[in-house]
């Protein structure tokens, strides 16, 4: 049984290794190994040179091994994905602790840590390599299609926060606007060759129009 992965619109799905071997600490090291193996293949090689084989190998484990924490390569992928997703939201909501119960301060430390997420190389390969695939291949397509379902509704429960007197379909439009800014920003200040573009006080910029579509006007 592979590790659990919602696919409603949404919900966050789960990294975590199926049923009978969280409780054990090797498997969540042996999990950890696989995702950190498959990142690293993934951003080098691309999704054509992702294998199972080459994934254990570079893990050190048997073939054998990793099957029995991910089935097929698909699966590895929405593990990887979730993961980041997961850690990407704890990330932010640790982050956003440190302005108290300003919800201004609040706001702005959320802002930060996605702004700091986007400075990785890595992942900014990585998804610029799931984006050209998701074109045509409909298993990549919708492992973002779950992926960026969490990512709205993490951006909803801080709008929830943040802006308690928008209604909820102005949350979630303002939720969907917010998500497909920042990946599109990313584009700019990632890792890619169009960072050369990016147009100088971007951030400053940035800093404005989010106290503007984050606040409760």
């Amino acid at each position: 049984m592979p590790p659990r992965v919602s696919k409603s619109p949404g919900k966050l799905p789960s990294a975590k290794p199926r049923e009978g071997t969280a409780v054990h600490a090797k498997g969540h090291e042996r999990v950890e190994s696989i995702l950190d193996a498959a990142m690293e293949v993934l951003v080098e090689d691309g999704y054509a040179g992702l294998s199972l084989r080459g994934v254990a190998q570079r893990a050190g484990l048997s073939l054998g091994n990793l099957q029995y924490y991910f089935p097929t390569k698909q699966d590895v992928v929405r593990a990887l994905l979730a993961r980041y997703l997961e850690t990407a939201i704890r990330r932010v909501r640790e982050r956003m602790e440190g302005g108290g119960q300003d919800p201004v301060k609040r706001s702005r430390h959320a802002l930060e840590a996605l702004l700091e997420d986007q400075e990785s190389p890595q992942h900014f390969q990585l998804f610029a390599e799931l984006w050209a695939l998701a074109a045509r291949d409909t298993m990549v397509a919708e492992a973002l299609g779950v992926f960026y379902a969490g990512y709205r509704e993490g951006i909803v429960e801080l709008l929830r926060e943040l802006a308690p007197d928008l209604t909820p379909a102005r949350r979630e439009r303002r939720a969907a606007l917010l998500m497909a800014f920042f990946e599109g920003l990313s584009l700019f200040r990632g890792g890619g060759s169009l960072r050369a573009s990016s147009v100088p006080g971007l951030e400053q910029e940035l800093r404005a129009l989010w106290d503007d579509v984050a606040g409760r006007t």
